[in-house]
């Protein structure tokens, strides 16, 4: 048994509801002491219902935070150490192919352009008006080149960027939503 205070403070910044078993109904043992205009929301956090807690009257909050749930604080410990542990192993043993890759592709495209620009610049100075006419034409087969490859490479910044996102929020015990078409589909059928 911990007391509602014990288990808000143990959250911290995490959401209540996800890293308490039974957190919905400690958010609404705390909203039942608050007015209507205060009342925390569904995914509110340990730091959240702390704020709202100060604000209850002082002769309702001494009940409030003395509640017994039926809590263990080493559960919402180890929950805690689980994201800590996989954020800490992610730190120590980061990813290496997928960078690779894209490295190596990145060397295809500056390599790409380069010799472009510098084919255009050399007939440029050479006064060669057929070599650059061929050079400006040329642009579709460049793009048909390097685009394949520009196409992953810009895949890959976008992946990398959800996957911290996934992160951060694994780490704040918030629900990451699916992306893309099962981001779309999960929103339709929630309807």
């Amino acid at each position: 048994m911990s007391s509602l205070w014990d288990i808000v403070k143990t959250v911290g910044t995490g959401i209540i509801s996800t890293a308490v078993p039974g957190g919905p109904l400690i958010v609404a043992a705390i909203n039942a002491a608050l007015p209507d205009d205060q009342q925390l929301p569904e995914g509110a956090t340990g730091a959240q219902a702390q704020d709202a807690i100060s604000k209850i009257p002082a002769v309702d909050r001494a009940a409030v935070m003395d509640k017994q749930f039926e809590v263990q604080l080493t559960e919402i410990k180890e929950s805690h150490d689980t994201v800590r542990t996989m954020l800490t192993a992610d730190a120590t043993m980061p990813q290496t192919t997928r960078p690779k890759i894209v490295l190596g592709m990145y060397r295809v495209v500056s390599f790409v352009i380069i010799v472009t620009i510098s084919l255009w610049a050399y007939a440029v100075g050479m006064k060669d008006e057929v070599m650059v006419t061929a050079i400006m034409n040329g642009w579709p087969f460049v793009v048909g080149i390097i685009g394949p490859f520009l196409v992953v490479i810009r895949t890959y910044f976008g992946i990398l960027k959800q996957e911290q996102q996934n992160k951060l929020d694994a780490a704040g015990g918030a629900v990451t939503a699916p992306s893309g078409i099962a981001g779309i589909l999960s929103a339709v059928l929630k309807r």
